[in-house]
C-alpha cells in the first residue's frame, strides 16, 4: 500500500503542476484594447505566438467570441497545418464602415510595431462580406501593407500551400534600423576589433644620471600601434625617438673666432610593448593604466673644438626599461581619439648599473582608428 499511496501522490502532484502550467499559459495570453468604447474601431485583440521561427501571421476575426476561448477552438490552429504561423485574433466592437479594413490595419500596424514584424506577412482571413466567391485567392489592396485571403474558395490544405508559397521570399522580422545617434553610440562602443595608429609627443624629466649627460629633460616623439583585445583591454607597440642635432652655425662661429669648447648632441631611440586596461567600455572618456617593457639606445655625441680643428667622440649605452603609465583617452568620433598620460620609466643600463636612472614624463597623443565599428549601411531613423 505505501507504494500505491506514493504513486497516487506523485500522480496528483504531476496533475497539479500540469494544471498550473496550463493556467499560466492561458492567463499569459493578454487581451488588449484599441481605442475606447464607442469610438470608431474600438476593438479587442489577442496576439498568439505559436512558434519561435514563424513564417507569417494569420489574422482572424473572432466575430464577437471570447478571444481566449476562440484561440483554444480555432479551426486553423486545431488542424495542425499552421503550427509554424502566429495568430492575431480581432474583435471589432464598434465600426463605421461595413468592411472596416482601416480598423484591421491599425491593429495590424500596432502589433507589427510592438513585435518588430514585417506587416506584409500578415494575412487577414476574409470576414463575411469582405470578398465574393469569384475573387482571387489573394487580394492586395494598395492602401494597406497586409494581405487579404479569399478563403471561401479554398480548403485549409490549399490555404497552407498557397501561404507557404507566398511567404517563401519574405522575412518575418523587419530588418533592424538605427537612428544616427544609435549608430554613433554603437561605433563609440565597438572597441573590440579596433586597430589604432597614433602620433605622440612626450618630454621626459630625469631624476638621477642624465642619459645625454647635459640635460635633465629630453623631448621624445613617436608612433604607437594599438590592437584592442576586448572592450577594456589592448596591447600597444610604441616607437620613441628623441634627438638634438649639432648646431652647425655655432660650430662655425667658434672655429672662425678660434674659441675652444664642446658642443653636445644625442640620439635616443627605443621601443616598448605594453598591455593597457580601460576602466569604462561604455563612454567615450575612459581612464586607463598600462604596464610594459622596453629597450632603448642612447648615442651621445661630443664635438670638441680645438685650435687645430674639430673632433667628434661618441659613446652608446643600451637600456632595459620597465614602463608604467596612467591617463585619460577621449574619443572625439568613431575614428579620432586624443589622450594624455603620465608615463614612468626606469632606465637600467645594460653595462653599468651605477648610471641607472628614473624618468617621468607627460605623453600627449592623437590616434586614428583604422577599422572603426560599423552597423552596416542601415541608418534609417525609427518612426
Amino acid at each position: 500500500m505505501p507504494n500505491l499511496i506514493t504513486a497516487l501522490l506523485s500522480e496528483k502532484k504531476a496533475m497539479m503542476i500540469l494544471s498550473l502550467l496550463s493556467a499560466q499559459l492561458i492567463f499569459s495570453q493578454k487581451i488588449y484594447e484599441y481605442n475606447s468604447p464607442g469610438a470608431n474601431c474600438y476593438s479587442q485583440y489577442l496576439f498568439k505566438e505559436n512558434t519561435p521561427l514563424p513564417k507569417g501571421v494569420l489574422v482572424i476575426d473572432a466575430k464577437g467570441a471570447d478571444l481566449k476561448a476562440y484561440n483554444e477552438s480555432n479551426p486553423y490552429l486545431n488542424s495542425g497545418l499552421f503550427k509554424d504561423y502566429n495568430f492575431l485574433y480581432i474583435n471589432i466592437l464598434s465600426k463605421e464602415n461595413e468592411i472596416p479594413l482601416n480598423c484591421y490595419n491599425v491593429i495590424i500596424y500596432t502589433v507589427a510595431y510592438i513585435h518588430d514584424v514585417n506587416e506584409s506577412v500578415f494575412f487577414l482571413v476574409s470576414a463575411s462580406g469582405l470578398t465574393n466567391p469569384d475573387a482571387p485567392f489573394f487580394i492586395k489592396n494598395s492602401s494597406y501593407p497586409f494581405n487579404i485571403i479569399n478563403n471561401s474558395q479554398s480548403s485549409l490544405e490549399k490555404l497552407k500551400t498557397e501561404l507557404d508559397a507566398a511567404l517563401i521570399s519574405k522575412a518575418y522580422k523587419n530588418p533592424k534600423v538605427y537612428t544616427s545617434e544609435e549608430i554613433q553610440a554603437k561605433k563609440m562602443l565597438n572597441y573590440k576589433r579596433n586597430f589604432d595608429a597614433s602620433f605622440f609627443y612626450s618630454p621626459l624629466v630625469f631624476f638621477g644620471p642624465k642619459l645625454n649627460s647635459t640635460s635633465d629633460v629630453v623631448g621624445t616623439y613617436g608612433l604607437s600601434f594599438r590592437k584592442s583585445l576586448s572592450s577594456q583591454t589592448a596591447v600597444l607597440l610604441n616607437f620613441n625617438m628623441g634627438s638634438k642635432k649639432p648646431d652647425k652655425s655655432a660650430i662655425m662661429q667658434q672655429v672662425q673666432s678660434n674659441q675652444k669648447g664642446n658642443i653636445y648632441s644625442f640620439v635616443l631611440f627605443g621601443g616598448e610593448l605594453m598591455f593597457r586596461y580601460y576602466d569604462n567600455p561604455d563612454k567615450p572618456l575612459r581612464l586607463f593604466t598600462s604596464f610594459g617593457f622596453g629597450m632603448y639606445s642612447m648615442t651621445n655625441i661630443r664635438i670638441k673644438i680645438k685650435s687645430t680643428g674639430v673632433s667628434a667622440k661618441t659613446n652608446e649605452n643600451s637600456y632595459y626599461t620597465p614602463v608604467l603609465d596612467a591617463g585619460l583617452e577621449y574619443r572625439l568620433s568613431p575614428v579620432v581619439k586624443v589622450n594624455g598620460s603620465v608615463p614612468l620609466r626606469y632606465f637600467i643600463n645594460k653595462s653599468d648599473n651605477s648610471v641607472n636612472t628614473f624618468a617621468m614624463g607627460i605623453n600627449l597623443g592623437i590616434s586614428a582608428t583604422i577599422n572603426p565599428g560599423s552597423l552596416g549601411s542601415s541608418g534609417k531613423k525609427k518612426n
